[in-house]
């Protein structure tokens, strides 16, 4: 049992913590629009969206103020938020190659909890509209891609994110083992001594 208590806690913290990049794709002159989700009691903070690799230097973009049910648009970005269904739109209109980066949802609390990263990605062609939706890693929610686009290639960043998770997964599984394996020698020495 104790064992299984010391396992328990190596995976926790991981199933956590990582999370593997969602990637929206666009198209120059399209709309992309976020759906953010956030948890109950998050209503009246601040929603913001933010761009840049890391959730704790992130720029943002936009962001409502303390009040729920905002709407606010700054230049082609538009953040709607819908305080009965616990999320928040992020619309960008007329796509321009600059926009592709690294994006987040978030939520002015001192208990929020980072959700996974977005990937957006811009290519040359028709103006069309690409939609994801979100969850917050609180709620442990899977995000799903409500519209997804074909692409003539992925950007590698998100497959070396599943490689450290992939090695993470392989390296708790060995400590469990390993972990068994010396309880079950320790058990047999105690039998025979």
């Amino acid at each position: 049992m104790c064992l299984f208590s010391a396992f328990l806690l190596l995976c926790l913290p991981g199933y956590f913590t990582l999370s593997i990049p969602r990637i929206l794709k666009g198209t120059t002159g399209g709309t992309l629009v976020m759906e953010c989700r956030y948890n109950v009691g998050e209503e009246g903070h601040r929603k913001f969206w933010c761009r840049g690799p890391n959730w704790t230097d992130c720029v943002r973009v936009i962001e409502t103020e303390q009040m729920a049910g905002q709407e606010v648009r700054r230049g082609r970005v538009t953040l709607r938020d819908n305080p009965r269904e616990h999320l928040f739109h992020v619309i960008t209109e007329d796509l321009e190659e600059g926009d592709a980066d690294t994006y987040w949802c978030g939520v002015d609390r001192a208990t929020s909890v980072p959700q996974a990263p977005v990937a957006v990605t811009i290519f040359p062609g028709s103006a069309t509209v690409s939609m994801m939706t979100t969850e917050t890693l609180a709620s442990m929610g899977a995000p799903a891609l409500t519209s997804h686009m074909a692409s003539p290639g992925l950007p590698a960043w998100p497959f070396l994110f599943f490689a450290s998770f992939l090695f993470l997964v392989l390296l708790k599984v060995s400590l469990f083992l390993s972990f068994n394996y010396a309880a079950i020698w320790l058990a047999w020495l105690q039998r025979h001594l």
